[in-house]
């Protein structure tokens, strides 16, 4: 038998469904499984193992990729469709794919197109229990032991990245702090650039010998660029320079991460990172770190949680976390990390 998964749309969301893949495994071992991901998220479930197969899918739909990857998908004969995601587009692709039985929630107004309505379970608090609540549902029984996040990195993938900081002039052992000051769900989520430039700037002149190295995707290049701009010590932009697999790679290299609630600041705790996060808009207890040791800076306001993209008003609920109090945490997770 084989199943195909729809993956969540969002980096951190990924991370947070891992959880849920490798049940799936524990509970029918024998099943072949499939992981359909839009091709932005893709290289994240690259060299897990209980993924027999990645199926990349357009990162936007039009009418003719959706009837390519509809007929490829077709082809593959797949028994059984779960999706992680809420969508009725999703769900119908699923079923135009020719998929038999089909699992999920019953949200957007699919229910008809699903064989299987998995009910909501009581709310047990983080978000990779929404994902795993389906496989549990679908298995008749919970898993065993802690859900694990983790992601894998290749020795080959490690020795690339080593390779790659020494040809941008970092000296081989030379410690790295990563820090992403972007976050793609919008600027809501982001602490302003300005305090990453003040925690930067203040973070090479007390440790000279260590590297900051700035990450995000190409929407981010120019927060990142003002992070930068005229900072002392060793600070390298990558903002848009790599792609998702690569900046997994150089991730793994470094020994603190600091950043918004996002997917890098997922992957990074995925691959054991210490964290500081500065969290606002969003509510800590649904999507923390999985793993790891970790800081979590969140002030709250009377307005939060909220879900707009850009805040409406004076965005207190990021602005009341300090630099000093962010640069406290790093330093200690920085030590704790030697």
């Amino acid at each position: 038998m084989s199943t195909v998964i729809r993956s969540p749309n969002w980096i951190g969301d990924g991370i947070m469904c891992l959880p849920a893949l490798r049940a799936f495994k524990e509970h029918f071992p024998k099943e072949r499984l499939a992981v359909a991901a839009k091709s932005y998220l893709a290289d994240i479930f690259l060299e897990i193992a209980e993924i027999d197969e990645i199926i990349r899918l357009p990162d936007r739909w039009s009418p003719g990729s959706f009837l390519a990857s509809m007929r490829g998908l077709r082809k593959k004969r797949f028994d059984r469709g779960i999706l992680f995601t809420n969508s009725f587009s999703s769900a119908l692709f699923f079923r135009l794919a020719g998929i038999g039985s089909r699992a999920g929630y019953s949200r957007d107004g699919r229910g008809g197109l699903l064989s299987e309505r998995v009910p909501s379970g009581p709310d047990r608090g983080h978000q990779q229990y929404y994902y795993l609540q389906i496989i549990e549902h679908l298995a008749g029984k919970r898993s065993r032991g802690e859900p694990d996040a983790s992601l894998a990195v290749h020795d080959a993938e490690k020795a690339w990245a080593d390779a790659w900081l020494r040809e941008q002039g970092l000296a081989a052992g030379q410690p790295l702090l990563a820090v992403a000051p972007g976050a793609a769900y919008g600027s809501a989520k982001a602490w302003p650039a300005d305090r990453y430039r003040e925690l930067v700037r203040s973070w090479s002149e007390a440790r000279p010998g260590a590297a900051v190295l700035l990450l995000g995707g190409p929407a981010e290049r120019e927060t990142a660029a003002t992070v930068a701009a005229g900072q002392p010590g060793r600070v390298l932009d990558l903002a848009g320079r790599l792609s998702l697999r690569r900046s997994i790679a150089v991730l793994s290299r470094c020994r603190l991460f600091v950043g918004n609630d996002s997917g890098l600041m997922h992957i990074a705790a995925a691959l054991g990172l210490p964290v500081v996060a500065v969290f606002g808009p969003t509510e800590p207890g649904r999507t923390s770190p999985l793993a790891g040791r970790f800081r979590l800076l969140h002030h709250g306001a009377d307005c939060a949680p909220c879900r707009h993209r850009a805040c409406p008003v004076d965005h207190r609920c990021m602005t009341a976390v300090g630099v000093g109090e962010a640069l406290a945490a790093a330093a200690e997770l920085w030590e704790d990390g030697r």
